[in-house]
């Protein structure tokens, strides 16, 4: 699997992790959801602003990177609110969607204009490290990344 295969499935994972956080039954798996939603939005940025973003910009250009990592930044800020809002369901509920929004338009964006563009383009040369040392990684990030933020949502 190469870094482009890779980031597509994770698209697909986050959107069915949105539909079964619509679908839960009951406040205990919804928030459950909303833990492996935010813990799959963390990996997936992760491995996007590391070692895919820096390789793309000579590829697809700064306009389009930059606004990818402006969409990151307000990923993280609603992931932090979910957090924080983890034992109120119906402010978690809201919050969700106002993500699922954000993160529908963000892949839209980015496999329509950015992951095309890359295709063959970029290499694991060109990222630095192979896709499976990439998720390793990406991964031990993002278990820091969590507990950081659920170390704000405590404040």
């Amino acid at each position: 699997m190469d870094v482009i295969d890779l980031l597509m499935q994770q698209h697909r994972e986050v959107e069915a992790l949105f539909d079964a956080c619509r679908a839960a039954k009951d406040d205990a798996s919804k928030k459950e959801l909303c833990v492996q939603l935010a813990e799959a939005l963390t990996l997936h940025s992760t491995i996007e602003e590391r070692w895919v973003y820096p390789a793309a910009r000579r590829v697809v250009g700064n306009a389009l990177i930059q606004d990818s990592i402006e969409e990151h930044g307000e990923m993280t800020q609603l992931i932090a609110q979910m957090i924080r809002a983890r034992n109120d369901v119906k402010k978690l509920t809201s919050l969700v969607g106002e993500l699922e929004k954000v993160v529908k338009d963000h892949v839209t964006m980015e496999e329509r204009d950015v992951l095309p563009k890359l295709g063959q383009k970029v290499t694991e040369e060109d990222l630095g490290m192979s896709c499976k040392d990439i998720v390793r990684t990406a991964s031990e990030v993002r278990r820091e990344e969590m507990r950081k933020l659920e170390g704000q949502a405590s404040v």
